[in-house]
């Protein structure tokens, strides 16, 4: 039988994937050019991020990659890093749908809206309390929003143009639906 992650797993890879949406959010804005007064902010809240995960005990639950930017100084993201941190955010909506935070996903060529799910972890209060409302929804809904994303990602993998916003959408909600199913599968 396949070791499916358990709601406090897939709790603190949202809370991970949260982070890892948000600081990309401050790196692109960064990227546009060098103002002294926002890179002072946006180190204030790196710091402020990096002390949250520790004290969230989340450390563990960051791959290498994910350290890797987290330890990243402040502007030092590459594009494709940023590009690929905003992405994230359709993996982050894909775990708080099965955690039932989210009532249902968005159409394959919609995107989540960061200030939903933002609300959806915000809302709890607390990260301890965010982690004891964690349900994880029936296995077999899981599966059924599997195959359908799978099935997306394969029709679009390497897709350019118009289509690259749905490809995107599809690997990463593969993915995330991916490691739903095996606890082992890559990281969402």
């Amino acid at each position: 039988m396949t070791e499916r992650p358990s709601a406090r797993q897939t709790a603190d890879r949202s809370l991970v994937l949260y982070a890892l949406v948000r600081r990309a959010a401050i790196e692109v804005v960064l990227a546009g050019g060098d103002d002294p007064l926002r890179l002072r902010q946006a180190e204030r809240a790196r710091q402020e991020t990096e002390r949250w995960l520790e004290r969230e005990s989340l450390t563990e639950a960051l791959t290498s990659v994910e350290r890797s930017l987290f330890d990243a100084p402040t502007a030092a993201w590459t594009p494709e890093a940023i590009a690929d941190g905003l992405w994230r955010k359709e993996a982050l909506g894909v775990l708080l749908w099965a955690l039932r935070l989210v009532e249902r996903m968005p159409a394959i060529d919609v995107e989540f809206e960061v200030a939903a799910l933002n609300a959806a972890i915000e809302g709890a209060g607390s990260v301890s309390q965010f982690r004891a409302a964690a349900r994880l929804r029936d296995p077999s809904e899981i599966e059924g929003a599997w195959r359908e994303a799978d099935t997306w990602f394969g029709a679009t993998e390497g897709a350019v143009g118009d289509d690259s916003t749905l490809a995107s959408i599809s690997a990463e909600r593969s993915r995330a639906l991916a490691w739903l199913r095996h606890a082992n599968a890559p990281e969402a």
